[in-house]
């Protein structure tokens, strides 16, 4: 019997099309880390790696939720969609929807389900916006207005993102547990309520943007000396890893991020 052909290595979603960021003004900044776009133009196989945001998302003529994720996901996205997007500052969104992100990872949720008939009215705005460039006039000009009745996320969780960012999953939650002056299980409570899920988990998943990032910026050096910079015990740690997150190798990775064609201002 003859063997079946191996699937094809999905595409990273940055490589799928024109992508693009932009920092948002004013009283946004507080709540949201950036605004975005995306132009599908790739018929491949798409992967939304796991970066530890949760997004505001208008796709096929409605808003949706995305969840922080594990690991990637996969959704169908046809070429010549177009998709615009706000991503939550760290934190933010479990006070915006009023339910633990725990509740939501890995799912693609309406936002009908925490705004109602707001939620419908935005998204046929969007819709009838001629291109992505007016959509992104209209969306953060409709978030700005929702801003009076929300709180921008509180400082320790700030603070736990930015550790998660930097720093390995080795030393995370001792090094929280000190600065924030909390016990361990009101740690972990307060991550998977503002997060989704633990610390280790989320310095698990920042430490493997950190590996995105310097894939990008040294398209050269070798994986075994990246794996190192990166917090990796070594390559093998590494290539489990990038596996089981992304479900791409280090070297696909590699390769991917070197003819990346993301845009951020």
């Amino acid at each position: 019997m003859a063997s079946q052909k191996q699937q094809a290595p999905a595409t990273l979603a940055m490589r799928a099309g024109s992508y693009r960021e932009q920092r948002p003004k004013h009283g946004l900044a507080g709540h949201f880390h950036c605004l975005w776009t995306h132009s599908i133009t790739s018929s491949a196989r798409i992967a939304i790696v796991p970066d530890g945001y949760c997004d505001l998302v208008w796709i096929g003529g409605r808003v949706v939720i995305a969840g922080p994720d594990r690991t990637s996901a996969f959704p169908y996205m046809a070429i010549g969609a177009d998709v615009v997007g706000a991503r939550f500052s760290p934190g933010s969104a479990a006070e915006w929807l009023g339910l633990p992100m725990s509740e939501i990872v890995g799912q693609s949720v309406p936002l009908e389900d925490f705004w109602g008939t707001k939620a419908h009215t935005l998204g046929q705005q969007l819709s009838d916006c001629a291109d992505n460039h007016e959509r992104l006039r209209l969306l953060p000009a409709v978030l700005e207005k929702e801003t009076e009745r929300h709180t921008p996320p509180p400082d320790d969780i700030r603070h736990a993102f930015d550790i998660a960012t930097v720093h390995s999953t080795a030393d995370l939650t001792d090094r929280l547990l000190a600065d924030i002056s909390i016990g361990e299980r009101q740690l972990r409570r307060r991550c998977h309520h503002y997060f989704g899920y633990g610390a280790k988990t989320l310095s698990r998943i920042r430490r493997f943007q950190r590996l995105l990032k310097l894939l990008r910026s040294s398209p050269s050096a070798s994986l075994a000396e990246i794996a190192v910079a990166v917090g990796y015990s070594d390559q093998a740690h590494m290539n489990r890893d990038a596996l089981e997150l992304s479900s791409l190798t280090p070297l696909e990775l590699q390769r991917q991020a070197a003819l990346s064609s993301a845009q951020v201002p």
